[in-house]
């Protein structure tokens, strides 16, 4: 530690200096947990709909009436996003992970004595959906924490967890089921949940060791000043390829006001309350920007359609003649093609000459169209083929759409832009399988139920085209006025 003195020989401060464990050590150990994090709590939530066939059996509801029951978790775990990034904020992400996951096993729990549909609305869907989103978003702002140049390959694998968590699951489920009914079965996934405390424990802060001046009055005095800690703190702008670039702000509005508290510059200089967190990501404002509006929307109708394929997919299949445990294979194949989808697609947004954008659009009419072509054939080979194309193209959904966003607004808005972005997510993946369900009451078939949501997501791709539309005309624009 070095000693400066100043001329006057008034005062005497120390160098200020930090080291952390970033980049590997205990960070790997991080990504661990939070991949087994991932395949625990997705594989649950991506197999809703082998459970979602028992219900149906047991409670004699309609299907749209039943299917809220599995709209409401992912619904839940999105809208609950800006709550439990205060709580991230506020308390750490291994205390927010392990409460999640005892959260949402009380919610497991409770539901094996549920005698209604409307009892595991607010058991299986509320309740274990808030659970799911404070594991969800803690696992992955930990991650994003303890890595700086190798942010996106741990992130990468962290959430890759989810398709192997889907692909696992789905038969074990489904064994569970038969072996010890749907409430045997949901006690059992309530343990694999529990597990999840074990991940969440693993998740310490970074470690960061500042060392401080022996001369109160020198730093009173003279202060910090940001511009100083550049060195020590990753706030300057870099390219930015990962779908989890949410979770570099929270680093970085961690990390500072981790530097106040120990400097003791001022108690009153960091705001981590909930009522703040809503300020500073809900900012309806934007949606006064064309672009934005118009990813907006792409979300939602993507949103709509995103879980479908898994909510009906083993029940139409059960309905066309394959047992239950080949329906309930499907789902490992949207698993596995997902977690392929996501690696690929990741590393090819990554190249230099490829239109994101493009891309993306792409790949959204690429998921609808198969949706649009589900109802064709009843064999299984093409549900097989289906499941591989269907869960390989919306990986991208979620691979690159915070990519996307920054792309489309900068990094510098992104914190407000994704808050409100994942609300409307959650709006969409709330209301889409209960409409699907009701179609199907409506009509006795899946037919329809898969055109629509083919529809959507097709319109979802589609309607990203206007986004370069409107800048070559706001360029134009610009052109016109400025050679007046």
């Amino acid at each position: 530690m070095e000693k400066q003195k100043e001329e006057n020989g008034v005062s005497k401060t120390n160098k200020i200096t930090k080291e952390n464990d970033k980049d590997g050590g205990w960070g790997w150990v991080i990504v661990a947990s939070a991949f087994m994090a991932h395949v625990l709590a997705d594989g649950m939530l991506f197999t809703l709909g082998i459970l979602y066939i028992e219900f149906l059996d047991e409670f004699k509801e309609g299907k749209g009436k039943t299917a809220w029951i599995t709209s409401l978790i992912p619904g839940t775990m999105l809208t609950v996003g800006p709550i439990t990034g205060a709580l991230t904020n506020r308390f750490g992400c291994r205390s927010v992970c392990i409460l999640g996951a005892l959260v949402a096993t009380a919610g497991f729990v409770i539901s094996y004595f549920a005698t209604s549909v409307y009892f595991l609305y607010c058991s299986l869907g509320i309740l274990t959906g808030i659970g799911f989103g404070g594991i969800f978003l803690s696992t992955l702002v930990c991650v994003g924490q303890h890595f700086e140049k190798r942010r996106s390959f741990a992130l990468g694998i962290s959430v890759s967890g989810s398709g192997v968590g889907t692909f696992v699951f789905a038969p074990v489920v489904r064994i569970l089921i038969d072996e010890y009914g749907w409430r045997g079965a949901i006690l059992m996934e309530a343990g694999f949940v529990l597990n999840i405390v074990l991940c969440g424990a693993f998740f310490r802060p970074v470690q960061n060791k500042i060392d401080k001046t022996n001369d109160k009055a020198a730093i009173r005095n003279e202060g910090i000043h940001l511009s100083s800690l550049e060195d020590n703190f990753d706030i300057k702008e870099k390219p930015i390829t990962n779908k989890q670039i949410f979770t570099i702000v929270k680093n970085e509005n961690e990390g500072l006001q981790a530097l106040k508290k120990e400097s003791a510059l001022s108690s009153d200089s960091t705001d981590s309350t909930v009522t703040s967190c809503f300020s500073r990501h809900f900012d309806f404002g934007l949606l006064t920007n064309p672009i934005f509006t118009i990813f907006v929307v792409s979300n939602y109708f993507t949103a709509l359609g995103f879980n479908t394929p898994y909510v009906y997919l083993p029940d139409r299949a059960e309905e066309k003649g394959m047992s239950q445990f080949d329906s309930a294979f499907l789902l490992s194949i949207i698993g596995i093609s997902n977690t392929f989808g996501r690696i690929i697609f990741g590393w090819i947004a990554d190249q230099k000459c490829v239109n994101r954008l493009l891309l993306y659009s792409m790949s959204l009419v690429i998921c609808g169209t198969a949706n649009v072509l589900n109802p064709f054939n009843d064999s299984k080979v093409y549900l097989m083929m289906y499941s591989a194309v269907y869960g390989m193209f919306i990986g991208v959904f979620v691979s690159l759409n915070s990519v996307i966003l920054v792309d489309l607004l900068g990094s510098e808005r992104l914190d407000k832009a994704l808050g409100l972005l994942m609300m409307f997510q959650g709006f969409g993946t709330l209301l889409g399988p209960p409409i699907c369900g009701w179609l199907y009451d409506g009509t006795g078939s899946y037919s329809i139920p898969f055109y629509f949501v083919g529809g959507l997501v097709i319109f979802s791709g589609v309607v990203l085209c206007f986004i370069p539309l409107y800048r070559r005309s706001k360029t134009r624009n610009l052109y016109g006025i400025s050679g007046e």
